[in-house]
């Protein structure tokens, strides 16, 4: 993998393509997670526009997936806030009239659980923790360590870290 991080640092399309495409899907499934179906493409997209430019900062390319999970984070965390700053209003042509104001990701999936709507009422910080742990399986150690949070010992609460 070494050879790979090198060669698309040096601007080798085909190398980065081989690194990055086993995660890819995990990637895309994290993003629907966060933002919902309609903008998972753009944020996955973006996430992988931001590592190839970005790919010489990653030193330790063992962890790679861990890193490119950070970038693709950071990118959905914007998604929402900036969603919640700016809510679009959805027409119902139909009716003729205004559905509703989304601020839902997940509210376009024709299947409602109750799980979206705890996830809605969470903000960006709090529902990356959760879709982190629970959706994608990871223990409490990594969620803190690809959302950049310190984790106090007694408790899962993620706390942003101060810089050194």
């Amino acid at each position: 993998m070494e050879h790979l991080v090198e060669d698309a640092g040096h601007g080798d399309v085909r190398a980065f393509e081989r690194l990055i495409e086993p995660h890819t899907a995990r990637l895309y499934r994290l993003a629907a997670a966060m933002v919902g179906p309609e903008e998972a493409r753009d944020v996955t997209q973006e996430t992988l526009v931001s590592a190839w430019k970005e790919l010489h900062r990653l030193k330790r390319p063992d962890r790679l997936e861990p890193w490119l999970r950070s970038i693709l984070m950071n990118r959905a965390r914007n998604v929402l806030r900036t969603r919640r700053r700016h809510p679009a209003i959805r027409f119902d042509l139909l009716a003729g009239h205004a559905d509703r104001l989304v601020h839902e990701p997940m509210s376009g999936l024709p299947v409602h659980w109750a799980v979206e709507d705890a996830l809605a009422d969470l903000g960006p910080d709090q529902r990356a923790v959760v879709v982190l742990h629970y959706l994608a399986d990871l223990p409490l150690r990594q969620v803190a360590a690809t959302l950049g949070c310190a984790r106090a010992q007694s408790s899962p609460v993620c706390t942003r870290r101060s810089a050194p």
